[in-house]
């Protein structure tokens, strides 16, 4: 017998519209007569008992990262990248995942959203996985890379926690730290796309590829990075987190392709860089992406830079793992 038919019947009828009938937290709260909140616990404690063995080895801020991922309630493409690659890169989290997925399938049926399969190196250096909880905490990140070109940097938008909203196709956004300024093939400045939460949930990109960053040879900063490719049709995105990395004082940070000092292109500029040593964004990226071979994070003084200034992290690119 299923552990769903173990569930009271209210936690039973919380996970059915949300799965059954695709409704939100709040949906579900105004069709039951109760306040969203009390939806949002009834789900969360329904999971938490289909799984426990599994479940002791995640922590519970990623145990409701992964619920709200798995019951469709994140509510913007970002929050859905940051999770594939919280699963990604941990076992434990996977696998516990895999176990809510297996037992919500009579629920749900094909419309739980993937499971990702494990990236190159998952399991691996714990660098990677100390990555994936930096990313999944970037909603309290004091820095962000938005996308740039070698103009000057543009002004931080507000902060706001519906910016998750935003379509892959349209724009790259990670919600509440995130000022994202689109390039075209020209490098001229468009402006950004916002939509409807559940406009974005019709996107559904794909990860094509991992990139670890790492300090230039011989330097010992501890900082570390991962660069992942997103594809979405024929448009590729990346999104980039970092930790351990220097406060922007009288600098700010930049994502370039690299191939020498004489063929690179300038991706992104990034507001400060505050006291959580932490940085996240994303770009879209250029049509001869593929032409370039290194992917580079630098501190740059110059505000139309022409090449690439200090090396602060950087890593093989390519478009394909």
């Amino acid at each position: 017998m299923s552990r769903l038919d173990e569930l009271p019947p209210d936690q039973r009828a919380a996970l059915s519209l949300l799965l059954r009938q695709h409704k939100s937290y709040a949906e579900v709260a105004t069709l039951l007569g109760i306040a969203e909140h009390a939806v949002h616990d009834r789900a969360h404690v329904a999971i938490a008992v289909l799984a426990t063995r599994q479940a002791r080895a995640v922590t519970p801020d990623r145990r409701g990262e992964i619920t709200d991922y798995l019951l469709g309630q994140q509510p913007g493409v970002a929050e859905r990248l940051r999770t594939r690659t919280l699963l990604s890169s941990s076992e434990p989290a996977r696998a516990w995942a895999a176990e809510i997925a297996a037992q919500l399938a009579p629920l749900a049926g094909a419309s739980l959203p993937e499971i990702p399969p494990a990236a190159p190196g998952a399991g691996g250096p714990q660098r990677l996985q100390d990555l994936s909880a930096a990313a999944a905490a970037a909603g309290t990140a004091g820095g962000a890379v938005g996308v740039g070109s070698t103009a000057s940097p543009a002004p931080a938008a507000p902060r706001s926690s519906r910016l998750g909203g935003a379509i892959l196709l349209a724009a790259i956004v990670v919600v509440a730290v995130l000022t994202v300024v689109l390039l075209d093939g020209g490098g001229k400045k468009a402006s950004t796309s916002k939509t409807s939460s559940s406009s974005a949930t019709k996107a559904e990109p794909t990860v094509e590829n991992q990139i670890t960053l790492d300090p230039p040879s011989g330097a010992r900063s501890g900082s570390i990075g991962v660069v992942e490719v997103v594809a979405d049709k024929s448009k590729q995105a990346i999104l980039i987190e970092a930790q351990h990395i220097p406060e922007s004082k009288g600098f700010y940070y930049a994502v370039w392709l690299y191939n020498s000092p004489t063929s690179a292109l300038a991706l992104s500029k990034s507001p400060a860089v505050g006291a959580t040593h932490r940085l996240a964004g994303g770009s879209l990226l250029p049509s001869n992406a593929g032409e370039f071979h290194e992917i580079l994070l630098t501190r740059e003084t110059n505000p139309h830079p022409t090449h690439p200034g200090r090396v602060v992290l950087r890593g093989a690119f390519s478009l394909t793992g």
